[in-house]
């Protein structure tokens, strides 16, 4: 359960409401010292997350990490005195922290920025700057300085995957790092990572290597841990020279090993062996007890061991269901997620009966929905049938609190729900379409039923029965994908429509005004952003007819004096995405929306033209999703999806606080 930070509304913060927290988490690491003062870091599908109370509460820390995905991370051997943490992310290559994680900085790379898949530092980096990292497909990179500059270490290798990275801890006489590899086992090189020789060709060959481990007395115990995909986990007791299977893992894929020398202990070894869980060994590897970390949880992605006064910490990192400790060398597990939200959601949905039912849907990559029932504090799926597929867009029926109808858009086609999200139904009956990317019903749906969804290859439907039957469209958005539909407050009477599509290098926008007979390609922008926002204000009208759209960085918006030229404002500057822009139902007396971006929340009181910052007590900056509340006239509530998940609460009150708007762009 989420554990909300929220108390009672207070106006011109963003508060916490809650969230699904836990999630995938990726890595872990620590740092030296004892384990009242060492900070944990963990990284996830959402970014990064630090504690300071061995993993009680935790708390995100993305600022300038510029790609959510972290597949690996690093923490100084000399912690204490340079606070240097390095992480490994996808298709973005690494980022180093020199405060502790408060901040990241991007590292640079000659040519291509590598896929970094593992990391691994000399254990006196603090002095001779010495990093590894293994990169999925380039091989292995070294640095001298600390990671300002990478030279590419691959001879000898054979495979340029290098999925898992050991430095030994007596590195600075022995000058040894060994590297797993994917079809291509396991090497060492013993002259500091130059070059490398292949190991255990007998008893591992080239199979692919996940996870390394060494005793951390390695200069005197030369215990080595190699765990992999297909064969299982194995242990050498003499540096790699000869291995032995470990029987109780059988051929179980091997993500994670850890090892620590516990005071008073025998060496602690610890596995993620896939479906037989978690096995611990006290005994260096010669015995070992399998536990599994709980009845819900999936395979352990990632492991740590930390030493402490009596036994050591155990933390394990899961797919999909957050990160549980133990304590007592594994046979028991707890939850440890309080503040970790590492949700693959995408999109968010407020009820228009929001008021009195306090409803929220989210959803997003595998996830199927979700729903909330108390205003986005708690969680819980309701995707039976559909509990894996990509979520890619809501639409409530107006008379939701009446009909509790919801309409649902995913990879695998379009579902209906008829009692308020329970349970959902796939609908086929004229619609042929896979991929559904948007869904929009008509704000008349109680009187005339309409519903319009669209996904890839611009291919479109229509329905006048409440998504009983469909029709295609005879228009076809020129093949790109239909990303966005939304539809005029007056859609009975002026039966206008507004679709957005995506293209190779443009976003456009298609109008209808005969309810989606014909169409034309009304705006566009060039754009490789493969999203668009739209917003029809409640006030939209003939008379009225002031709308807005987003992607990449802009909001565009149709200027006051000439309604068919259009405008573009950053509202947080150029290389800031703008992810979604919600109007409020006031629009028409006072021209507020606000936008949701990489780097936080932004308001503009003037329909777009210009924004102002929003960001005060914003714990999550990167915000994918904001909605404003129904009844926005008396409790003047905005809500935002961040990164991961989470739900903050915003009480908008500009009359008690000052106003610092942006100027407005150029007309482009």
């Amino acid at each position: 359960m989420a554990q909300a930070t929220l108390t009672r509304p207070a106006a011109n913060v963003w508060q916490k409401v809650g969230g699904k927290e836990g999630g995938t988490v990726t890595a872990i690491a620590a740092s030296p010292g004892e384990a009242g003062a060492r900070r944990i870091f963990v990284g996830t599908m959402s970014g990064i997350f630090v504690s300071d109370d061995a993993g009680d509460t935790w708390r995100i820390s993305n600022r300038q990490l510029t790609s959510p995905y972290v597949q690996c991370l690093a923490v100084s051997p000399d912690y204490a005195r340079d606070t240097n943490v390095l992480a490994g992310v996808v298709a973005s290559g690494a980022f180093k922290s020199f405060d502790g994680g408060a901040t990241w900085n991007k590292l640079g790379f000659w040519g291509a920025t590598p896929n970094v898949v593992s990391l691994a530092l000399s254990p006196t980096y603090g002095t001779d700057r010495i990093a590894f990292l293994g990169s999925d497909g380039d091989g292995i990179y070294r640095t001298t300085n600390g990671g300002r500059s990478w030279n590419a270490s691959n001879v000898g290798l054979t495979s340029l995957s290098a999925q898992a990275l050991a430095v030994s801890p007596n590195f600075k006489s022995d000058q040894t790092v060994f590297v797993g590899l994917a079809d291509g086992g396991l090497c060492r090189s013993t002259d500091g990572g130059r070059t490398w020789t292949q190991l255990a060709k007998t008893a591992l060959g080239n199979t692919t290597i996940q996870a390394i481990a060494l005793s951390p007395d390695f200069g005197t115990r030369r215990v080595v841990c190699a765990g992999t995909e297909e064969k299982g986990l194995w242990i050498s007791p003499d540096g790699g020279r000869r291995w032995t299977k470990v029987e109780a893992a059988g051929d179980e894929s091997v993500n994670a090993i850890a090892i620590s020398a516990q005071p008073n202990m025998e060496l602690v070894i610890v596995a993620g062996a896939g479906d037989r869980g978690v096995l611990v060994s006290t005994d260096a590897g010669t015995t070992w007890k399998a536990h599994q970390i709980a009845a819900d949880a999936s395979v352990a992605l990632s492991l740590a061991v930390l030493p402490g006064s009596g036994r050591p910490l155990i933390f394990a990192g899961t797919y999909e269901t957050g990160l549980y400790r133990s304590a007592d060398l594994g046979a028991t597990w707890a939850p440890a997620n309080q503040g970790i939200t590492s949700q693959n959601w995408v999109t968010f949905a407020v009820s228009p009966s929001f008021g009195r039912d306090r409803t929220m849907l989210a959803g997003g990559a595998g996830t199927g929905p979700y729903i909330s029932r108390d205003g986005g504090q708690t969680w819980r799926p309701r995707n039976a049938g559909i509990d894996e597929v990509n979520v890619a867009d809501f639409a409530y029926s107006p008379n939701f609190a009446k009909d509790g109808t919801i309409f649902v858009a995913t990879q695998v086609g379009l579902f209906r729900s008829r009692d308020a999200g329970e349970t959902w139904d796939e609908l086929t009956n004229g619609f042929d379409l896979d991929d559904v990317r948007a869904v929009a019903t008509s704000t008349t749906f109680e009187q005339d039923r309409v519903v319009f969804a669209g996904g890839v290859l611009g291919l479109t439907y229509r329905s006048d029965d409440g998504g009983d039957t469909w029709q295609r469209l005879a228009y076809e958005f020129d093949g790109e994908t239909v990303a966005g539909i939304a539809l005029a407050p007056d859609f009975e009477a002026s039966q206008t429509l507004f679709i957005g599509a995506i293209g190779t290098a443009t976003t456009a926008v298609h109008l209808s005004r005969d309810g989606g007979k014909t169409f034309e390609r009304f705006v566009e922008h060039e754009s490789a952003a493969p999203w668009v926002a739209l917003s029809v204000p409640r006030s939209y009208s003939k008379d009225d007819a002031y709308w807005m759209f987003a992607t990449a960085s802009q909001v565009f918006r149709p200027t006051e004096r000439f309604r068919d030229v259009w405008a573009g404002t950053h509202p947080a500057g150029r290389t800031t995405a703008v992810l979604s822009v919600a109007s409020t139902p006031t629009f028409g007396q006072d021209r507020t929306c606000f936008a949701a971006t990489s780097q936080g929340v932004y308001r503009s009181g003037n329909g777009g033209a210009a924004w102002e910052e929003l960001n005060f007590d914003l714990g999550n900056m990167a915000v994918l999703r904001v909605a404003v509340s129904p009844n926005y006239a008396k409790d003047r509530a905005v809500y935002a999806m961040a990164l991961g998940g989470e739900i903050w609460r915003f009480i908008d009150d500009p009359t008690t606080r000052k106003i610092a708007e942006r100027k407005p762009t150029d007309i482009v």
